[in-house]
């Protein structure tokens, strides 16, 4: 008797992790054979990486608008008075310090726009 009990607990835990997989999306298919059969829906990872993909390269485009539009000089001076700061501000400037990059994209900038 309990051998028949532990069988239904296993059909009946797969049933519940079934379930809670399919809670979160399904897409249903037909096989050749006619049978539609019902899958969970793959997991979207590579979304998280193109949007923070996207954020590095519009900041790095925004560091290069910037450093083209007031100047090498007046960009340094402003990230030198922001180092003076407090801590946040300090963490500003290195991230905001002109790197290849930038300054590549920033003489793209120039040379295209004027």
């Amino acid at each position: 008797m309990s051998d028949a009990f532990a069988q239904f607990e296993k059909r009946l835990d797969s049933l519940e992790r079934k379930h809670k997989e399919l809670a979160k999306g399904y897409v249903a298919k037909i096989n050749p054979d006619g049978l539609i059969t019902v899958e969970p829906k793959k997991g979207r990872t590579g979304l998280r990486l193109r949007i923070l993909a996207a954020a590095i390269i519009g900041f790095a485009f925004f560091k290069a608008v910037t450093l083209a539009a007031v100047g090498p000089a007046t960009y340094a001076g402003r990230i030198e008075a922001l180092s003076l700061g407090t801590s946040f501000e300090q963490a500003c400037a290195w991230i905001m310090q002109v790197d290849p990059v930038t300054s590549q994209l920033a003489g793209l900038l120039l040379s295209v726009f004027g």
